[in-house]
């Protein structure tokens, strides 16, 4: 349940997330937190002394009744002068006899009043995180490790498994790739270098798991980061792939 402050003070603040779509673009999120009838009541009853916070319950009850009714009957309902309560038909209709038609299946929807969007506009908010697009990877292990034996240990020509959040591959430049430890211990930045696991080899593909056979021409005894590049989401192609390293390379061994 979200915290309300009764002193009217807030730290309201949205999130940005890069566009896949423009550089140095990015897309504004405010963090949905819902408020509770009661909480409200509570905010009532806190900013008005004496008031009965029952009876503002029950006038509340008798309004959302009236109000409900009303937008059955058909009506457009003015709520309190902040929005606008109408119903809507789910799909058209599609008839050589339309006047003889019944129209069935309706849904509600809001519009907002003049008055609200003005003082919306006229709010700031402060930025509480920059989300990464990128893919993110939290764990990579050998799936066929025995029990109790170095899971972080891949075997030649074996398979691995990575977990994590936005991992699912996608486009003609992306994919999975194994990126060698040079010799100041982090990725090579010679993309010439990296091994592509190729797409035959990939045998789960989600948004939370990537399971994989191990290329051919990986050299064993040999450490690798695993990185994850998508250049197409959701069936749209990316402007910019975005790429997602891991943070701890991996062993391959001998088979």
């Amino acid at each position: 349940m979200t915290n309300i402050d009764t002193r009217r003070e807030t730290n309201f603040a949205v999130t940005l997330t890069p566009s896949n779509f423009g550089e140095n673009t990015y897309i504004a999120r405010v963090p949905r937190k819902t408020v509770t009838t009661d909480q409200i009541l509570d905010l009532v009853a806190a900013h008005n002394q004496g008031i009965d916070r029952y009876q503002v319950g029950h006038a509340m009850e008798l309004l959302k009744k009236e109000i409900l009714e009303q937008a059955e009957l058909g009506f457009s309902v003015d709520i309190m002068e902040i929005c606008k309560l109408y119903i809507a038909p789910l799909r058209s209709v599609k008839s050589l006899t339309p006047e003889a038609e019944e129209v069935s299946g309706f849904e509600a929807r809001f519009s907002v009043n003049d008055r609200l969007k003005e003082r919306l506009r006229g709010m700031t908010a402060a930025v509480t995180a920059v989300v990464d697009s990128a893919p993110q990877i939290s764990l990579i292990e050998n799936p066929v490790a025995e029990e109790g034996k170095n899971k972080e240990v891949l075997k030649a020509t074996y398979s691995a498994r990575v977990t994590g959040r936005k991992l699912k591959v996608g486009g003609e430049t992306g994919g999975i790739f194994f990126v060698p430890m040079n010799d100041e211990n982090v990725p090579s930045s010679n993309e010439l270098e990296w091994v592509k696991v190729p797409k035959e080899f990939i045998t789960h593909n989600t948004d939370r798991l990537l399971e994989f056979h191990l290329p051919r021409t990986l050299e064993a005894d040999r450490k690798y980061f695993i990185a994850v590049r998508i250049a197409e989401r959701y069936g749209t192609k990316l402007k910019t792939p975005v790429t997602g390293m891991s943070r701890i390379p991996v062993m391959v061994a001998g088979a």
